[in-house]
């Protein structure tokens, strides 16, 4: 996925510490980790101070009460989460049965962000190829950005592109969202 793909299919775009991660099961039985996020920069989607959301899957593997020991933790390649992080998010809406979300192409929707950077679960390989846009409108450090391969980005400049794009854009289930 590209940076355009997951701002297209993103509702929700915002980078924020994660102050709280726990995990269980629905009322339905459905195994759940619910992340608490600090939002410190809203870019699309959501309105307070803090965001949480439930993933599927558990955590880890938890023991039950009948002493069993349920395996079902989370599915390979969904993003994992820890108290302190900092990172850019970008999540698709919730499930309208399950009230699940995640982030857009899961690795892919998660950037971890610290020293001035910003890195997702695949090395950022990919996230600026095939990217159909005007660079002239880029600045000099948005093209740099744009010509990397892969490897960490400067968060910042990241950021600000999304800012400006994700504005110019509209939300999946939006009015006006005709892709």
């Amino acid at each position: 996925m590209n940076i355009l793909d997951l701002i297209d299919r993103a509702d929700t775009i915002v980078a924020g510490r994660v102050e709280r991660v726990s995990d269980g099961f629905t009322a339905q039985g459905m195994p759940y980790t619910e992340v608490t996020v600090h939002v410190l920069d809203r870019l699309r989607g959501v309105d307070s101070q803090s965001l949480t959301f439930r993933q599927f899957g558990l955590s880890a593997p938890r023991t039950l009460p009948n002493g069993k020991v349920y395996l079902g933790s989370r599915p390979e390649g969904f993003p994992t989460w820890n108290v302190g992080e900092v990172s850019l998010l970008f999540l698709y809406p919730s499930a309208r049965v399950t009230g699940f979300r995640t982030t857009v192409g899961l690795g892919y929707g998660k950037l971890g962000m610290g020293n001035g950077v910003a890195v997702n679960a695949h090395d950022n390989v990919g996230l600026f190829s095939n990217v159909q846009l005007d660079r002239s409108r880029l600045s000099a450090d948005e093209q740099k950005m744009f010509d990397a391969k892969n490897g960490p980005v400067n968060a910042q400049t990241l950021r600000g592109f999304i800012r400006r794009t994700a504005a110019a854009r509209p939300a999946p289930g939006s009015a006006g969202n005709a892709r």
